[in-house]
């Protein structure tokens, strides 16, 4: 007999709740996010990483509600998608601000390269071609800040 749409919907709802359900969502959303791995094995140690990270690889910083644990990725750099560390939420954001991670502010899309900026609350976007076309107007855009 079939699943009506009740029993899949709590289906769903127990498995989105249960250890694999949420890997696979934690997963999925990093992918999404541009993490690029090369195998089964690598995306589990990642994940196991993550899970029993207690503080912040950076500079050791409690998570909280506020202050979550981040995966961090290379942006640019030629190693686009390589997992780099476990951080909080403020330290991941500094790493884009300060420059540590490639080229802050400047994302690879399927068609091009987008640079985004948030700016009094609000998102400023711009695309590009090019990849040396949205640096070139990222370092026009902020010297003009």
């Amino acid at each position: 007999m079939p699943y009506t749409k009740e029993k899949q919907k709590e289906y769903n709802r127990e498995y989105h709740q249960s250890d694999e359900g949420k890997k696979s969502n934690k997963i999925s959303s990093w992918k999404r996010r541009g993490l690029v791995v090369s195998s089964q094995e690598e995306i589990d140690e990642i994940y196991d990483r993550w899970l029993n990270s207690e503080r912040c690889e950076k500079k050791g910083c409690e998570y909280t509600e506020t202050n979550y644990k981040c995966m961090d990725h290379e942006h640019l750099n030629g190693k686009y998608g390589a997992f780099r560390n476990i951080l909080c939420d403020i330290c991941n954001k500094n790493n884009k601000i300060n420059n540590t991670s490639g080229t802050p502010n400047v994302y690879k899309q399927e068609d091009g390269w987008l640079y985004r900026k948030m700016i009094n609350k609000k998102d400023h976007n711009k695309w590009f071609k090019t990849k040396q076309e949205a640096i070139d107007y990222k370092i026009q855009y902020e010297l003009k800040q």
